[in-house]
């Protein structure tokens, strides 16, 4: 199992909005061969699943990192997930698809956050300057990874979007989608692998769950990434997958995905 060392920093956005950045870098001397980077959003909730997945990550050439709110307390965070997490919907709307009092539209912030003030830290060496860097994000943050990568399709090499919320105002992303990539014409930028991943069990429901109450049934998601990846498929993005994962619900993916994606991470870019 590789060694690695941990440095944090805790960081602001222009929301006033808390965050933590952890990274676990090789703890190794320096070396010439380029280190990647694979960045999981939520690492509130992800220390645990981490920390078991590191068995996977080859010596001296991968560093891991999340950026997770300084709390892990699901009420606080739910209308802050919302609202960096989105972009604006249809029309311009700035109202949460199911709780409409939860403002959403702040995924450009998040985008320029992560471009200005968390990428810069991640590439502080050289070596990881020089390395590929993928974004990993888990139901609203999976929509994030999806649309960060429709806005700025060069900023990451891979993008790993887990349960992404794509029912968010359905079809909105598709039409996103089919907007800003109509085509077969495209350039090595927006030709980066992206990956869903999703739960055989995991089922939008419009209204959220009140505790104490039954929920209702619910529509399975599958069919929502099934139609967005046949949409990336016909506008040139071959390198897109879609893995589902039987038997899994909503909450239990955000572990399953978090350890596939480091894994294959590491494998597609082991020397």
């Amino acid at each position: 199992m590789p060694d690695f060392s941990t440095v944090e920093h805790m960081l602001s956005n222009g929301s006033d909005r808390e965050y933590r950045l952890k990274i676990w870098k090789p703890a190794g001397p320096a070396t010439t061969t380029p280190t990647h980077t694979v960045l999981l959003l939520d690492g509130q909730w992800l220390d645990d699943t981490l920390d078991t997945a590191f068995a996977a990550v080859p010596q001296q050439n991968m560093q891991i990192a999340s950026l997770g709110y300084r709390t892990a307390d699901r009420s606080t965070i739910a209308p802050w997930r919302t609202f960096d997490y989105t972009p604006s919907g249809p029309g311009g709307l700035l109202n949460d698809a199911r709780k409409a009092e939860w403002p959403c539209g702040g995924a450009n912030a998040l985008l320029d956050f992560l471009q200005c003030e968390v990428l810069p830290l991640l590439s502080s060496t050289n070596s990881a300057l020089n390395g590929q860097i993928a974004l990993f994000g888990h139901s609203y943050a999976g929509l994030f990874s999806l649309y960060s990568w429709l806005q700025a399709p060069a900023l990451f090499s891979r993008v790993y979007a887990a349960s992404p919320s794509l029912w968010w105002y359905w079809p909105h992303m598709l039409s996103l989608l089919q907007t800003r990539h109509p085509g077969h014409e495209l350039d090595a930028a927006n030709r980066i692998p992206v990956h869903m991943l999703i739960g055989t069990e995991e089922r939008w429901r419009p209204q959220p769950g009140t505790p104490g109450e039954p929920r209702e049934p619910g529509v399975s998601t599958v069919p929502f990434a099934q139609r967005f990846q046949a949409a990336l498929q016909a506008s040139g993005h071959d390198a897109t997958t879609l893995r589902l994962f039987a038997g899994q619900a909503h909450g239990p993916m955000l572990h399953a995905a978090a350890r596939f994606a480091i894994e294959h991470f590491a494998r597609v870019t082991t020397p």
